[in-house]
């Protein structure tokens, strides 16, 4: 099979297999925010530069901002201009305009999901969405359980006509302790299947990320070494050169821990540590990583193999900043960390004595 290189939107340079989504409205909560700015809005322009979105396509934002229509479209449009990987084209641009809406409100506001239940029966006619929506919680997870109560309560969750579907993507952390993250489950269960919720780690997203198996099985010099006969110990480090770069509503009470290492790095030492699996389908990888972070143990001194802290003011590339508790909108006596890391043992006959160090900063 070859790719398509007859639709004039598609990047003759992108050789990827084309698989075009079939119609639909995506719904983003908290357009405003860091997330949507930077990664979601520029995505689905990249999505359909590449040819890869249908025309029945809608994109619809939801935040606590007083603008029309048109307001938000020109914010996807400097999104886009910013940090889209593929190039700016006017024709691509007109396309999606044409399916872009706003719904000003608040979370627990009625009004506001009534009218986004207008906006998206709107687009289902006008765009042929086919009642087919998905919704992206691109929000603090204090809000999560509020947003999904509202969407079941105005009939936006459920599979409620044959043939469509309704969907939920939640972004980590998925609660932040293991109680709350077990309620917001039942939450999110009452209104939607599981079929229908999507929990996501964009890090995983990344091509080195995706790589990890193809280095581990399909490599011979590696796998046969791939074991504490061999590996001393692991360290795993997510560094990054930038500070909260204005998230200090979102990040400051959440801190590095929660916010990297129960996620991102977890699962990349699931990924790092795990046997092969049967298949590469999503069952088959899910029951190789369960296995592992099963086994996995903190060790035994958490005084000795945990470090927590913040950083401080400094020079980055050459510019003078500010330290964490000088950053805008954080408590000057906040104790939240921005470096973080833990040794992890994992207790299988691979890995017996080989200690995990996962760090961040």
């Amino acid at each position: 099979m070859s790719s398509d290189n007859t639709n004039p939107l598609r990047d003759p340079q992108d050789r990827r297999l084309p698989r075009i989504a079939g119609p639909c409205v995506l719904v983003i909560f908290g357009v405003t925010g860091d997330l949507s700015r930077k990664k979601l809005m520029p995505a689905v322009y990249d999505l359909a530069s590449r040819g890869l979105l249908p025309p029945g396509f809608g994109l619809v934002g939801f935040a606590r901002r007083d603008w029309a229509h048109q307001d938000f479209a020109q914010q996807v449009h400097d999104a886009v201009r910013e940090y889209a990987r593929t190039p700016f084209r006017e024709e691509v641009w007109r396309q999606l305009l044409e399916g872009i809406r706003f719904v000003p409100g608040e979370f627990g506001d009625d009004a506001a999901f009534e009218t986004l239940g207008q906006t998206i029966g709107d687009l289902d006619r006008s765009r042929g969405t086919g009642g087919n929506h998905a919704f992206y919680l691109s929000i603090p997870p204090g809000f999560f359980d509020n947003v999904v109560g509202q969407l079941r309560k105005h009939g936006l969750a459920g599979d409620d006509r044959r043939g469509s579907w309704s969907r939920v993507i939640i972004e980590k952390p998925f609660g932040h302790d293991l109680d709350s993250a077990r309620e917001l489950n039942r939450i999110v269960s009452s209104a939607f299947p599981s079929e229908s919720v999507f929990r996501i780690d964009h890090y995983l997203g990344k091509e080195t990320v995706q790589n990890m198996m193809a280095l581990r099985f399909a490599n011979q010099m590696f796998e046969p070494i791939w074991n504490n006969n061999y590996v001393s110990h692991v360290q795993i480090t997510m560094a990054e050169d930038i500070g909260i770069a204005g998230r200090a509503g979102y990040y400051d009470g959440i801190g590095a821990a929660r916010d990297v290492i129960q996620n991102h790095l977890l699962q990349l030492m699931a990924l790092t540590a795990m046997e092969e699996p049967t298949s590469f389908l999503a069952p088959q990888l899910r029951a190789e990583k369960q296995k592992v972070l099963a086994a996995a143990r903190p060790a035994k001194d958490l005084k000795l193999h945990t470090s927590r802290g913040q950083y401080l003011a400094g020079w980055q590339g050459g510019e003078k900043v500010v330290g964490y508790l000088e950053e805008q909108g954080v408590n000057p006596d906040s104790t939240t960390e921005t470096f973080a890391a833990i040794r992890v043992d994992i207790e299988n006959r691979r890995w017996a004595g080989v200690p995990f160090y996962l760090r961040t900063s």
